[in-house]
């Protein structure tokens, strides 16, 4: 726990994984739900829940990038993974070997 306080990269790594866990969950479970299933509900819950760990997942590359080291292509990297569907948990062990 400590070392999500601390350490910003650790805390990329945590954002990240949540927010690619609530991605899945969108993309996976609840969007189909609305229209396979006819159930709106899923998707009016998960999408805003997303859209607020997203936001964090963002708040932490800023947080990373402005501390310096950080090469553009491996900044690009790390942004592009939280666009794409199970991105950030092959991202994940890149940011492990920081």
């Amino acid at each position: 726990m400590r070392a999500l306080l601390h350490d910003p990269v650790a805390r990329l790594r945590a954002i990240g994984l949540l927010e690619g866990c609530t991605l899945v969950l969108l993309l996976c479970v609840a969007v189909p739900l609305r229209h396979l299933a006819g159930w709106p509900t899923g998707a009016r819950i998960m999408g805003p829940v997303h859209g607020i760990v997203f936001v964090m997942y963002l708040v932490a590359l800023i947080d990373n990038f402005a501390g310096g080291g950080w090469r553009g292509r491996d900044m690009l990297r790390t942004g592009i993974a939280g666009l794409l569907p199970f991105g950030t948990f092959f991202n994940d062990a890149f940011l492990a070997r920081r």
